[in-house]
């Protein structure tokens, strides 16, 4: 029973959010068309049933019943260059295109108290190198990018809680998230460690398909209006969920050396999903609202990301909506600064193998190029009835060129980037 549960989860989600890329390492900036249009906000910026995504504390401010339908179309353009050896080779990765899922539902019942529901596609990676960089380039004969493929999805189900007495709001959610994660790529088969070797065709192919996991959480959020101010203020904590995804990163780092006699020891298949908070600030009247969040992602203190070297990631989001009548205009920005470290590590993974460095260099940089800093956003919401709605969000975000050292895996210096441009569109229905 459990096998036929997996696998209709694994499906409907590989429906919708095939190898997904996000943008704060592999987090979204913001869960909802309205969050997404103002820069990834939304701690201290109600915006509906859809806070039950963001702050939970903030459903308090609900009235009657709303149910939020909705979904992001996204379309990551990532680039690989090796540099020289003996010439610049580009390759684009092929997954360029997925689908990213939202729900969510919050009910008044009284005396302060509102209950909701969520359900969201939260966070994501992947590439597929297969046809544009393979082990072997065959007008070249240079190594190529193993092929690599990867992907990564992470689902979440939320019942938030949320309580208010004067100005003070509190809500909890208990999280409930999925995970898949599917990490292949063709590698030599010629050392006694199964470690590439760049001077042979000999070839293996490393990955069992997808493995899955089942993890526990929470959120909790806390709002304040200050009186007479129009200013809210925010909080809240996510916490980490650990997640175990079997065979995929130690059979990958296997591959490569590591947990071999002599060698480096290997990597488990632990990869948590990092714990949160955030503060946020939110300024309104009857016409315009103007919100600020500053967030930081425990990444180094995560098991599996710490091990690849991710460092915490500081977060700022910015922003503004403005109200005409049945039409509210909005615009955001968010920055967080690429958390992937360079690891310029020198110590063999067993001797005369690769540098441990290059190759977090390259499963880093290749299978999950997380480096996407700034995020440039703007959409729109407009009220067809007092009862129905539609928010439509445009994302657009950019990452610098990276330049890594995968010398010892045989790419060379390799240089990345991860430019995304994201749709998202949301229909509310109140009563």
């Amino acid at each position: 029973m459990k096998n036929k549960i997996l696998a209709v989860i694994a499906a409907s989600i590989t429906a919708t959010s095939y190898n997904a890329v996000a943008t704060n390492g592999d987090s979204l900036i913001g869960l909802g068309a309205i969050s997404r249009s103002m820069g990834g906000t939304g701690v201290a910026h109600f915006a509906g049933a859809e806070s039950a995504l963001k702050n939970p504390a903030l459903l308090s401010q609900q009235k009657g019943v709303e149910v939020m339908f909705g979904g992001t179309f996204f379309a990551p353009d990532v680039t690989a260059t090796k540099n020289g050896s003996p010439q610049d080779i580009t390759a684009t990765s092929d997954a360029d295109k997925n689908m990213i899922p939202e729900v969510a539902i919050a009910h008044e019942l009284g005396d302060g108290w509102v209950v909701g529901v969520g359900m969201f596609g939260s966070a994501g990676m992947g590439t597929d190198w297969r046809d544009s960089a393979p082990m072997m380039d065959p007008t070249t004969g240079q190594v190529g990018l193993y092929g690599m493929r990867s992907n990564l999805l992470l689902l979440k189900f939320a019942v938030p809680f949320a309580y208010s007495k004067d100005n003070w709001s509190i809500g909890i959610a208990p999280v409930l998230q999925y995970g898949a994660l599917d990490l292949a790529f063709t590698t030599s088969n010629t050392d006694q460690f199964g470690a590439f070797n760049p001077n042979t065709p000999t070839t293996k192919q490393v990955g069992q398909g997808s493995s899955y996991d089942f993890g526990m959480g929470f959120d909790l959020g806390f709002s304040y209006d200050i009186p007479s101010s129009g200013i809210t203020l925010g909080l809240v904590y996510e916490s980490s969920i650990e997640m175990t995804y079997d065979h995929q990163i130690s059979n990958s780092a296997a591959a490569f050396g590591y947990g071999q006699p002599g060698a480096l020891a290997n990597f488990t298949d632990n990869l948590e999903q990092p714990a949160h908070v955030a503060a946020g600030i939110d300024w309104h009247n009857d016409m315009m609202s103007v919100t600020f969040d500053v967030k930081n992602i425990m990444w180094g203190d995560a098991k599996g990301y710490e091990d690849f070297g991710w460092e915490n990631q500081t977060v700022f989001a910015l922003g503004f909506e403005y109200l005409l009548d049945k039409l509210a205009l909005r615009f955001g920005y968010n920055y967080g600064e690429n958390p992937i470290a360079n690891s310029t590590d020198t110590t063999p993974v067993f001797t005369g193998g690769p540098t441990n460095g290059d190759v977090l260099n390259t499963f880093n940089h290749i299978m999950f190029p997380a480096i996407t800093e700034q995020h440039i956003t703007a959409g729109f919401g407009y009220a067809f009835s007092k009862n129905v709605a539609l928010d439509m969000a445009l994302t657009y975000a950019t990452s610098p060129d990276v330049t890594v050292s995968a010398q010892t895996t045989g790419l060379g210096d390799i240089t990345v980037t991860n430019d995304q441009l994201a749709i998202t569109a949301g229909i509310k229905y109140s009563f």
